[in-house]
């Protein structure tokens, strides 16, 4: 598991990269102003698009891990699914520009950035048998080609003086031309190119099974989006660009914990009808990801102000007092992740959308209520609310189905330095750097030292294998 971990981890920085490092480049070089006109239409894609992904990433991965076998036939049902899908999602991006703000050149980069959109979602959807069979070291392989090709090109557009609508028509031209890698790595693996099923029967059927992943995927987007829509609103596009400045930092810091999640998805869907080894497996992934996102909480308390100054330059001063709690919201992203899996793989699709659904009223009047009151502050308080109250239903649910909250010893000390840490928060402002730092670096490696097992630390290169005995 280790050797597909790393594999996989790869595969997502590199996937990321144009989601993290990329707009880190254009935030810097632009300034928070023409980076918010940027990532508003980028926002809105990104909710858009999900009408065409349709939770397939983890409805047909959970599908073909059980399946290997009918892996061909269950991705050309829902490849049919896909592109018909891409219809409804073109028709109400149309609408959408129809009621934007003319100015800034909206509408015209809504529709580069559905064609990136739709693009990224064919590319991650015919990686899945990579990922589901165990081929982690391919799909890493054609992630970091296709990606790199679009970060060149985008960040060599930014540089040479081009504004968003030029990055935005090169991101989508260099994101259709990558398609040809997964659909080539895909017809290499199972022996027969991506053929798309447009029976009737099959297309209901696909559609029908996979509403429940879909309406997950995207009312959780817009959870995750929805205080850039409502900075927007409220604040204008230089608090965009701000939010989403803080969003790539979240963003670069939950890598790891996406990587661990596919390796473990596609581990834990062979023995999803085996309660025991389910909960087995779940513990030890709740665990590591407390650890990880530990790690990262004090990293960013660490390290913010200073990342925030060498990434983005110094208009973006403003978002180092607010990092702290984006350092506590990477912390409660990792600790939900492995509930929300564990419901998907026992069948429970439903309770994840009826929380979600639940959250995301919550969200808007939080939002509502918050930023007009705090501002961008008021922004990312809401966002913790929310994904508090999210982890916690699905922790309640999780409960049920395996007779605990998979939180051993370990996981237990984890979670009670990140709770202790919380309430230094409010005195962080007006503490001296140092102080910070020291928290930080403290925390970080706290988390090292409690989180992993002896045995885990074995498995680790060299170098790191002399703290073992401290991890016993």
């Amino acid at each position: 598991m280790f050797r597909d971990s790393v594999f996989s981890l790869i595969t997502t920085v590199v996937r990321l990269a144009t989601g993290v490092v990329l707009f880190v480049v254009l935030a810097h070089v632009w300034g928070p102003e023409r980076f918010g006109v940027f990532m508003y239409p980028f926002t809105i894609a990104g909710i858009l698009v999900k009408l065409v992904d349709y939770g397939f990433l983890l409805q047909v991965a959970r599908d073909v891990g059980r399946r290997t076998s009918e892996a061909h036939a269950t991705m050309s049902r829902a490849l049919g699914a896909k592109l018909i899908l891409i219809v409804p999602a073109v028709l109400v991006a149309y609408g959408v520009t129809r009621v934007m703000p003319g100015a800034n050149g909206y509408g015209l980069l809504l529709a580069f950035m559905m064609v990136d959109a739709i693009g990224t979602s064919f590319v991650q959807f015919l990686c899945i048998p990579l990922r589901a069979l165990g081929h982690f070291d391919r799909e890493a392989r054609v992630a970091s080609i296709s990606n790199g090709v679009v970060f060149v090109s985008v960040v060599a557009t930014a540089l040479t003086g081009h504004g968003p609508v030029m990055a935005a028509a090169v991101m989508a031209g260099t994101r259709a031309l990558c398609m040809f890698l997964p659909w080539n790595a895909y017809r290499n693996l199972l022996g027969i190119a991506p053929q798309p099923l447009f029976e009737r029967q099959a297309l209901r059927t696909s559609l029908w099974v996979g509403l429940p992943f879909c309406v997950h995927a995207t009312v959780a987007t817009l959870i995750l989006q929805m205080e850039t829509l409502m900075v927007q609103r409220y604040l204008g596009a230089g608090s965009v660009g701000l939010y989403q400045a803080g969003m790539r930092i979240l963003l670069g810091a939950v890598l790891v914990g996406d990587a661990l999640n596919g390796v473990y998805l596609s581990t834990m869907a062979r023995v999803c009808h085996e309660p025991a080894e389910l909960a087995r497996l779940g513990q030890r992934m709740t665990r590591q990801l407390l650890m990880v996102g530990l790690f990262a909480f004090g990293g960013i308390l660490a390290a913010g102000p200073l990342a925030v100054r060498l990434l983005f330059g110094g208009k973006y001063d403003a978002l180092a007092a607010i990092l702290p709690l984006f350092g506590l919201l990477t912390f409660i992203r990792y600790a939900g992740v492995s509930y929300g899996t564990i419901l998907t793989l026992s069948d429970r699709q439903a309770v994840r959308v009826a929380a979600v659904c639940v959250v995301m009223v919550l969200g808007v009047a939080l939002n509502a209520l918050l930023i007009p009151r705090f501002g961008l502050t008021g922004a990312v308080y809401a966002s913790i609310l929310g994904h508090c109250v999210l982890y916690g239903v699905y922790a309640l649910a999780i409960r049920r189905e395996v007779a605990g909250f998979l939180i051993d010893r370990r996981s237990g000390v984890l979670l009670c330095l990140a709770c202790a840490i919380v309430l230094f928060l409010p005195l962080l402002p007006s503490v001296d750097a140092s102080v910070r730092i020291a928290l930080g670096a403290t925390l970080a490696l706290a988390s090292l030292v409690v989180g992993p097992t002896a045995a885990e630390w074995g498995r680790l290169p060299r170098p790191l294998r002399p703290l073992a005995p401290i991890a016993r």
